[in-house]
């Protein structure tokens, strides 16, 4: 439409009326004038068109670019399933032209297993809901992905189509079994724990029964015999047997009690674990050598420090009942940013297969679950010459 307001056949009667009514020259000239004026009208009214028509061009374009390059498939599907219209991300999913994939059934690029969830998926969108959406796995060029469909029913003419959106939701779902994964590990890590603590409690109780409980029935026949005697000379060996006893008993109380809760923690891994390994030594007869570098009060969290103590307890405790050693070596070093953790032993050794299938009472499982819980690694070798556990944890 011009500014007037008229169209090209009101401006063309207009002429023609003009042209009817006579010739004289004032009305020529009129006539001129008029003609003059509706061709401006015709020039501005196809500028105007032009411009309309050069901007639904560009809209047109960008239309296409957005939907051909977007991230997610679209697709459009005809009320029996065939392709209609695709986008190119739906092409480079399933590894052909969009000419080729137009007029293909999508029944065709469905896992067998699913195609059931696909004709419910078709049933639903032919129902007139206003949207349907069902996650299928399709058969791609990458092979079988995991793809969630959106679909919003259009009539178009006098058939309708389903305007259709496919979502790559395989990434996703590999990271929620992972996450799945990984949550049940840790449940089951986390009772494990419980089971190593148990068993810790029953070890240490099974210690004060079998030794401590022990010595109190030798103290206690002791101080029974020493009741009885009447010499002075020999009461005062009984008593001196005694004093021995008490001091062994001491010892091995002390022992127990650290075993629980090593006060020497508070100073640090390096002097709790050497304190440790004297009173050990003291308490078995067996020579240990200790070594320490690159680890002062503080320098790893408790919980890590708890842990690594555990681990070494548990070692040096093998050996003690099954190594018959006559030499330990503990060393605990910094190298880089990893700290190592060894206890190594000349006794003999043990077999390393039947240990793995849960027949030694060695608790290297348990050893193994500590290293896991501070996201350390536990390697242990055994010869029939001596056996090394060897603790490695990165640290900061």
């Amino acid at each position: 439409m011009s500014e007037s307001g008229r169209s090209p056949e009101q401006i063309m009667n207009e002429l023609q009326r003009l042209r009817a009514r006579g010739g004289h020259d004032l009305d020529r000239l009129a006539l001129l004038h008029e003609i003059s004026v509706y061709q401006e009208e015709l020039i501005a009214q196809n500028e105007a068109l032009a411009r309309a028509q050069s901007t639904l061009e560009d809209t047109r374009d960008r239309f296409i670019e957005l939907y051909d390059f977007a991230p997610n498939g679209y697709l459009t599907l005809d009320d029996h399933g065939v392709i209609r219209q695709c986008n190119l991300t739906t092409a480079v999913l399933f590894g052909r032209s969009k000419q080729a994939l137009e007029g293909l059934p999508f029944l065709g690029f469905v896992e067998a297993g699913d195609h059931p969830l696909y004709f419910d998926f078709l049933r639903r969108s032919s129902g007139g809901a206003h949207s349907v959406e069902v996650e299928l796995t399709l058969r791609t060029a990458d092979g079988l992905r995991s793809v969630q469909l959106l679909c919003r029913p259009r009539l178009s003419g006098s058939s309708p189509e389903y305007l259709t959106s496919l979502i790559d939701v395989t990434d996703r779902k590999i990271l929620e079994g992972e996450r799945d994964r990984m949550a049940r590990e840790h449940a089951a890590l986390a009772g494990r724990v419980i089971s190593v603590q148990d068993d810790e409690r029953m070890r240490i109780a099974r210690n004060l029964h079998d030794d401590i409980g022990q010595e109190v029935t030798a103290l206690k026949l002791m101080l029974e015999l020493l009741a009885n005697e009447t010499a002075p000379q020999a009461i005062a060996e009984g008593v001196a047997r005694v004093q021995r006893a008490l001091e062994s008993l001491d010892q091995r109380l002390h022992f127990v009690a650290g075993e629980l809760r090593p006060a020497a923690l508070d100073l640090g891994i390096a002097v709790a674990l050497e304190h440790f390994v004297q009173q050990w030594s003291a308490t078995f007869g067996v020579p240990v050598t200790f070594r320490s570098t690159g680890f002062g009060p503080g320098a790893l969290p408790v919980e890590v420090e708890t842990h690594i103590y555990r681990i070494a307890q548990e070692a040096l405790n093998n050996v003690s009942k099954h190594a018959e050693a006559s030499k330990v070596t503990v060393r605990l070093e910094r190298r880089g940013q990893n700290l190592v953790l060894s206890v190594q032993d000349n006794g003999r050794g043990f077999d390393q297969t039947a240990t793995r299938r849960g027949e030694s009472g060695l608790g290297l499982a348990g050893m193994r679950e500590r290293a896991q819980l501070i996201d350390g690694h536990l390697e242990v070798e055994s010869r029939p010459r001596g056996t090394s556990v060897i603790l490695r944890l990165r640290v900061e």
